[in-house]
């Protein structure tokens, strides 16, 4: 029940780790015309969470929970995921996000939050989000299947957030394809479950229509979100 109920409180779009401030793309995707009506969100969804976070946050954030609190592995894991994300905006996004991760924990005192924090601030690590959550959830008592889970709706759950703050959807309509995107989810967290080992080489993501979006986004006037 403690992993059940850690896993509550992380995935939890109010938990503050600056993530609001970025849209994961979909700004992007909506100035190439996609179109954000249920089905052309939730295939935004699949496709995210199919071809990106299944070759690159889940392995991060389940390299990252394995290797507890050797802050030399996670800076391996850190780089080595610097290296495999191509748009600009998605590596600032995903630091400066996992800087704000690790602010909310370290002040709420949470296992090496601190200690995560100063490496990152001293230079010794990024602090790329996936990296950081998989350490410091795992300070929280989560086990590693609740970690994929969090880590798997937490991107999802964001997309969605962002479709709806940008008016592309209604909250109802942006609900509905979140909740039939949860057996996809289920059925890609178990798949890494039965997974073999993993390393930083088989960091891979295949979304070029989402990472296109957000590198031509990055020159637009008018952004409402920081990606």
């Amino acid at each position: 029940m403690l992993s059940l109920f850690a896993t509550l409180w992380q995935a939890d779009s109010a938990f503050p780790n600056g993530g609001f401030a970025f849209s994961n793309g979909i700004e992007g995707l909506a100035d190439l015309g996609q179109r954000f009506d249920r089905q052309g969100l939730a295939d935004v969804l699949a496709m995210t969470l199919t071809h990106r976070w299944m070759g690159m946050d889940r392995i991060a954030v389940a390299l990252a929970y394995a290797a507890g609190d050797d802050m030399a592995r996670l800076a391996e894991i850190d780089h080595r995921f610097e290296a495999a994300t191509l748009p600009a905006l998605q590596r600032t996004g995903s630091r400066r996000n996992g800087l704000g991760f690790l602010t909310a924990h370290a002040r709420l005192g949470t296992g090496a939050a601190a200690a995560l924090k100063r490496q990152v601030e001293t230079g010794g690590m990024l602090g790329h989000l996936p990296v950081v959550q998989g350490a410091i959830w795992r300070s929280c008592g989560m086990d590693a299947t609740s970690v994929l889970a969090a880590s798997a709706y937490g991107v999802a759950a964001g997309m969605t957030s962002a479709a709806v703050r940008l008016s592309l959807i209604g909250a109802v309509e942006a609900q509905s394809c979140l909740s039939a995107t949860l057996p996809l989810m289920a059925r890609l967290v178990d798949e890494a479950g039965r997974a073999g080992p993993l390393s930083c080489d088989d960091f891979e993501s295949l979304t070029p229509m989402l990472d296109i979006a957000t590198m031509r986004h990055a020159t637009s006037e008018v952004r409402l979100f920081s990606n």
